[in-house]
């Protein structure tokens, strides 16, 4: 049985679920289609919703590329489970890869180390902020003291982004999910695109590094931060730059992109 699953949430002040992967009923007992629409915090024990709550505005605030947090997820019978999700913001969404929590193990341990900001739920209600790169203390702390209120018009000041699931199975990294930010940014026809392989997006020169990379998210459930030119147009050698970072469970390889701006230096 796979020890995790994904999930997507909207960026409203309710984090509403827009999709769960089917192993997420192993563990929390729900079929992804009783959920959907939900609020995001009725899933989550009652004792770390608040904390949650801050977690959701900093990364809203923050779009931070990837963070990760610990908390207890409620299952249908109303027990609870130890997880941790690693968070991805994606403009008007923020996709998450999540894993059944073992502080002892060494997939656990790589996560934290990869992520850019881990933060703890801890067991009296508050929240530890474990880990932050480049990121100030000072600056998170003040984040997570903010109100805890979203502009419900919060994703038009945003980067844009979008978001891939890609299947972990096929060699050819087949895209069984992408968001419809990519027709904006890459020109990406987000319905024909559906199980297409990545690859037939990647610039030649940037495939080996990047199956290299993406080996390494599936092999530890890592986070990896990958750069390539987003082919549009073969014939007419018509790309993007992208950044992109990626994470790996048992249901598909997530991935968050956004555009990387081309800078030149004169002489």
């Amino acid at each position: 049985m796979r020890n995790n699953w994904i999930t997507i949430w909207d960026n409203t002040q309710e984090a509403r679920l827009m999709y769960a992967s089917e192993s997420i009923t192993d563990h929390l007992g729900w079929e992804p289609e009783e959920i959907i629409g939900r609020e995001g915090y009725d899933l989550f024990h009652p004792g770390d919703r608040d904390s949650l709550r801050k977690v959701h505005l900093a990364n809203v605030c923050n779009q931070k590329m990837s963070s990760m947090v610990s908390y207890r997820a409620l299952t249908k019978n109303g027990t609870s489970i130890r997880v941790e999700t690693i968070l991805h913001y994606c403009h008007d969404v923020l996709i998450g890869s999540n894993y059944v929590y073992d502080e002892n193990s060494l997939d656990h341990k790589v996560r934290a180390s990869s992520a850019d900001e881990v933060f703890v739920c801890l067991p009296d209600g508050s929240l530890q902020l474990a880990g932050a790169w480049n990121d100030r203390q000072e600056h998170m702390q003040n984040i997570l003291n903010m109100d805890n209120t979203l502009n419900s018009n919060v994703a038009s000041t945003q980067e844009n982004r979008f978001c891939l699931i890609l299947n972990r199975y096929s060699e050819s990294l087949n895209i069984v999910y992408v968001s419809r930010l990519a027709a904006e940014l890459v020109s990406l026809d987000t319905a024909a695109a559906i199980g297409t392989s990545l690859y037939q997006y990647v610039q030649q020169n940037y495939a080996r590094s990047l199956e290299a990379q993406i080996s390494l998210a599936k092999k530890h459930g890592m986070i990896v931060r990958l750069r390539f030119d987003w082919m549009m147009d073969r014939e007419k050698g018509l790309s993007e730059p992208v950044e992109a970072i990626a994470s790996s469970t048992g249901d598909g390889i997530v991935m968050a992109l956004r555009l990387s701006p081309r800078f030149f230096v004169s002489e």
